[in-house]
């Protein structure tokens, strides 16, 4: 048996469970030599003529092997490059391997999938139905609302909510998923080692958080990679990629939101759209989606049916425990719950609430309280919202 090198030493400390060292030092060496697109290699095997490419990961590595890179000045970069990772502590798979999600890889390599994917957190591989949810930076309130909405109901429902780490919609998405059952994904536009966006990836910050409840920040992309446009574009497919459905929120007409939703339909994978205001322009990207066949989302129902999850039967009944009541007819007064419903995934202030209601603010409070503890409304920095749209 030959003795390891350094490069697959390094790689030993980031392979994943069930990721073989020796084929993730021959893919990592290959991609830090000069001139390399991290997708040739998959687009090789695409192209090659002869027998199918049996397991993914050793015919990457194979390919990667014959073009040389494991010893001499490539070599040292790849033990750089291992060693930040290890440092940050990330870990690695290669398509096909068991942490690599399956949603994923499924089609490769005729489907464009990173052969190679680093992450911090929670191995992205494990097996739970995904939503994707997408939009603008430029969010809008009623896009940051909506989000938030369909977000914390998938997650509650145990699904998993992925999305790209941006400002606005993304990271409305993702914040109101990190700390419920199904958790949440980000997929980064740049390296482990690189700060991007600053105010989510500073200490304390939205990254932080994710990791410190059981998320995951995935890259198909070395350490020290910065982000631009390209990058970024092409993190929309991993996106895509890690869901069972896609959610466009609100974006404009060359929105990124808009090449996720490609790639989901690409995969044949469902796409909904947030129909929004006519003249708002963060309603371009979904206005455009439902004129080309996506289904209209109007709430989380429509998401969760998709996953065959009816909102209703995987709903906890929040910190009001067994026999807490689960509509909210049965909880709010009448005149409330019809201010609430009007309102939709803006919700209401607590006064506004109290002048809609003809009886005395006491008793209000008191049944507001009952209903946010079975879950049936939540109140966000004084305001309050439905969290049942199928109560509308």
């Amino acid at each position: 048996m030959s003795t390891p090198t350094e490069v697959e030493r390094s790689a030993a400390a980031v392979a994943a469970d069930g990721t073989d060292p020796a084929e993730l030092a021959a893919v990592v060496a290959w991609r830090c030599a000069p001139r390399r697109r991290p997708d040739a290699l998959r687009r090789r095997l695409r192209d090659a003529d002869g027998p199918a490419v049996g397991r993914p990961a050793a015919a990457l590595a194979r390919l990667a092997r014959s073009d040389g890179g494991l010893d001499g000045a490539v070599a040292t970069v790849a033990v750089g490059v291992l060693r930040r990772w290890a440092a940050l502590g990330v870990h690695a798979a290669l398509v096909g391997d068991p942490t690599y999600p399956r949603t994923l890889a499924a089609g490769w390599p005729a489907v464009d999938a990173p052969p190679l994917l680093a992450w911090r957190g929670r191995p992205p591989g494990a097996v739970t139905p995904g939503v994707a949810i997408v939009g603008s930076r430029r969010a809008s309130a009623y896009g940051t609302e909506v989000a938030t909405l369909l977000a914390a109901a998938a997650a509650d429902a145990g699904v998993r909510v992925v999305s790209g780490g941006a400002v606005g919609v993304d990271a409305a998405a993702h914040a109101a998923a990190r700390a419920r059952a199904g958790g949440t994904t980000v997929v980064l536009g740049c390296g482990h080692g690189v700060g991007y966006p600053a105010a989510h990836a500073r200490d304390g910050g939205l990254f932080a958080r994710i990791l410190a409840a059981g998320g995951t920040l995935v890259s198909e992309l070395l350490p020290e990679a910065s982000p631009h446009p390209g990058v970024i574009r092409g993190r929309n497919r991993i996106v895509a990629g890690l869901a069972d459905v896609t959610v466009v929120v609100e974006g404009g007409g060359r929105s990124g939101a808009l090449l996720t939703a490609t790639a989901a339909a690409d995969r044949g994978r469902e796409v909904l759209a947030v129909p929004g205001d006519v003249l708002a322009a963060g309603s371009a990207a979904p206005l455009r989606l439902l004129r080309e066949g996506a289904r209209l989302c109007t709430g989380p129902d429509d998401v969760l049916t998709l996953l065959d999850l009816p909102e209703r039967a995987h709903r906890t009944s929040g910190d009001g425990g067994p026999g807490a009541p689960s509509d909210a007819s049965a909880v709010l007064p009448d005149d409330v719950l019809a201010a609430l419903q009007r309102a939709g995934p803006r919700g209401l202030p607590l006064e506004d609430l109290g002048l809609a209601h003809a009886g005395p603010a006491g008793p209000l409070l008191a049944r507001l309280t009952r209903a946010r503890l079975a879950g049936v409304v939540e109140d966000v920095d004084g305001v309050v919202r439905l969290t049942r749209p199928s109560d509308r």
